[in-house]
C-alpha cells in the first residue's frame, strides 16, 4: 500500500496541478463594418462561395441565428462591445466619447496582463485612454496583406513578452467607397481583392430595396467589398495558425457591426439593421458545426461573455450577461427578446428611435417622427437612394417606399414570420394591439429601469412637445455651443 500512495496521490493531485499551469485565454475578435447578417454564405447569401473564410469558420466553431447590434452606427455600437451598457448610460448617445467613470473591456484585460492590438476603428474608440492599446494601425483595415503582416508582428510580440492577447481586428470593409464604383481600377482605398463580383450576378436583391439596375450596381460593389473582407479574416486566421496560436485561441467574428449602409439597413432600428453575423470558435470548450437558433444576444453582451471565458472578473452594474454557457451548448432562459436603440446620426443630427424585438415580432417607436422632419444619414448616400427618387418619379409604389422612409410614422409593428424584411407596417391591425401594448410596456419598463432619457416623452406619446424638449436637453449635454468670444474693450 504504501508503494502505491505516491502514485495515487499524483493522479488525484493532477487536475488541479494541470488547471494551475493552464496558460491564460487569447481572444481573437474580428469584426466586419456595415455588413448585413446574411452577406455571408452560412447565412444564406444568394452569391454562391463570396465568403469561404467565414463559411470555414461557421464549420469550426458554434453560429448565432439571432446576434443583434444595440446601435446601428459605427461609434456607439463599438463602445457598446466594449462596456456592456446602453447608450444612454455609457455615454455614446452618438459619436461622443464614453464617460469618464465607464469602465472597458480592454482596461479589464489589460490589468490582466494582456496584450491588446486595434486595427482599425481606433478613432470610433473615446477617450483614447479608456482603451489601453498597446499596437495600432487604422490604415491598413482593408489591406488583407497587410492585416496578416501586422497580425504576425503583433504575436511575436506576445510570444516575446510572454502575454496574452487581444487582437482586435476591425475591417472596414464592407463600409462605403464600394469598389468599382468610379470605374475598373477603383479598389476604395484597399488592395485588390481576390473576386470582383459583377452586376449580372445580382440576381436576388435585399427584400428591403428594390430591384433597380443602379442598385444592383452598387450592390455588386458592395458585395465585392464583402469578398475583401472574406479576405482580411482568412488572412488574418492563416497567421494565427502559423504561429501556432490557433488550437488555444478563442474567434469571435461579427460581421457585421451593424447592417449595409443603403436605405432600410444601416442607422435605423430595423432587421437588416441591427442582425449580425456571430461566429465563435474556441478549440476544445465549442462544438464544431454548431447552430445556436434559441437564444437572441447582443453586442451588449459581448463583454461579460469574453471576460467570462477569460476567466476574469466582471464589470459590475453593465446592461449585457454572459453567454458563456449557450457557447457550450446549453439553454439559458430569458433570451428571447433584445433591445436596439438609435439616437443620433454621424455630425450630431438626432433621430432618436427605440426598438423591442423577438423572432416573430418587432414594435418601433420611431421618437423624431413628426410628420415635418426629414429622415437624412450616410445610408442615403451613392447610387440606391438616388436611383428609387428617380423610380418613384413614375412607381406610386416605390414613391411611397420613399416617402414613408423620409418620414416615418411615431410606431411601427412588423410580423416577422411572414415579412422579415418589414414592408408592411401592422401598427393599426386591431387584431395585434394587445400584443403591440405588451411590447409597448416591455420597451417602457427598460427604458425606465436603465435611464432612458426619452423615457417620459414614450410614456406621453400624446404630447408632442416633450420630444422636443429632451433633444435641447441632450444638445446642451452632448453638444455644448462654445461661448461666444466678448468683444475686445478700449
Amino acid at each position: 500500500m504504501k508503494k502505491t500512495l505516491p502514485a495515487i496521490l499524483a493522479v488525484l493531485l493532477l487536475p488541479a496541478a494541470a488547471l494551475a499551469a493552464a496558460p491564460p485565454l487569447n481572444i481573437l475578435f474580428f469584426t466586419a463594418d456595415d455588413m448585413n447578417y446574411d452577406s455571408a454564405g452560412c447565412y444564406g447569401c444568394p452569391i454562391k462561395d463570396l465568403t469561404p473564410n467565414v463559411d470555414r469558420l461557421a464549420t469550426e466553431g458554434i453560429r448565432f441565428h439571432y446576434a443583434y447590434s444595440t446601435v446601428a452606427v459605427c461609434q456607439p455600437v463599438r463602445q457598446i462591445m466594449q462596456t456592456g451598457l446602453f447608450p444612454h448610460r455609457n455615454g455614446s448617445m452618438g459619436f461622443f466619447p464614453i464617460k469618464p467613470e465607464v469602465r472597458t473591456l480592454n482596461q479589464q484585460l489589460h490589468d490582466a496582463g494582456y496584450l491588446i492590438s486595434m486595427f482599425g476603428k481606433g478613432r470610433h474608440h473615446l477617450p483614447t485612454e479608456k482603451f489601453c492599446v498597446d499596437t495600432a494601425d487604422d490604415r491598413i483595415s482593408r489591406h488583407p496583406t497587410q492585416l496578416a503582416a501586422a497580425t504576425r508582428k503583433f504575436l511575436k510580440m506576445a510570444r516575446e513578452q510572454r502575454r496574452p492577447f487581444f487582437h482586435n481586428v476591425n475591417c472596414y470593409d464592407p463600409h462605403r467607397p464600394f469598389i468599382g464604383i468610379n470605374g475598373p481600377g477603383d479598389l476604395a482605398g484597399g488592395e485588390p481583392p481576390s473576386r470582383w463580383i459583377k452586376p449580372d450576378e445580382i440576381t436576388a436583391v435585399p427584400g428591403f430595396l428594390e430591384n433597380l439596375p443602379e442598385i444592383r450596381r452598387e450592390l455588386a460593389g458592395y458585395y465585392t467589398n464583402v469578398r475583401r473582407l472574406d479576405d482580411a479574416l482568412g488572412a488574418v486566421l492563416g497567421v494565427l495558425k502559423e504561429e501556432g496560436f490557433a488550437d488555444n485561441t478563442l474567434v469571435m467574428f461579427y460581421g457585421g457591426d451593424h447592417g449595409m449602409s443603403f436605405p432600410f439597413a444601416k442607422s435605423n432600428d430595423y432587421e437588416n439593421s441591427s442582425r449580425g453575423g456571430l461566429i465563435v470558435r474556441w478549440p476544445g470548450v465549442v462544438k464544431p458545426g454548431g447552430v445556436d437558433r434559441d437564444h437572441l444576444v447582443s453586442t451588449l453582451d459581448f463583454t461579460p461573455t469574453l471576460l467570462e471565458a477569460a476567466g476574469l472578473p466582471p464589470i459590475p452594474g453593465i446592461d449585457g450577461r454572459s453567454f458563456l454557457p449557450a457557447l457550450k451548448g446549453e439553454k439559458m432562459a430569458g433570451w428571447d427578446r433584445v433591445f436596439t436603440f438609435y439616437n443620433a446620426a454621424f455630425g450630431n443630427r438626432w433621430l432618436p428611435m427605440r426598438c423591442v424585438r423577438t423572432k416573430d415580432c418587432a414594435y418601433i417607436w420611431n421618437a423624431w417622427s413628426d410628420g415635418k422632419r426629414e429622415y437624412q444619414t450616410e445610408n442615403m448616400a451613392g447610387l440606391t437612394w438616388k436611383a428609387m427618387l428617380a423610380a418613384a418619379a413614375t412607381n406610386p409604389d416605390i414613391k411611397a417606399r420613399t416617402e414613408f422612409y423620409l418620414y416615418r410614422v411615431p410606431e411601427e409593428f412588423y410580423d416577422l414570420t411572414n415579412d422579415r424584411c418589414e414592408r408592411t407596417n401592422l401598427i393599426g391591425d386591431l387584431t395585434r394591439q394587445a400584443e403591440i401594448e405588451a411590447m409597448r410596456q416591455e420597451l417602457l419598463a427598460l427604458m425606465r429601469r436603465t435611464g432612458d432619457p426619452f423615457t417620459e416623452a414614450f410614456a406621453h406619446r400624446d404630447n408632442k412637445e416633450l420630444v422636443p424638449q429632451v433633444l435641447e436637453k441632450l444638445n446642451e449635454e452632448y453638444c455644448p455651443q462654445p461661448t461666444p468670444r466678448k468683444a475686445p474693450t478700449e
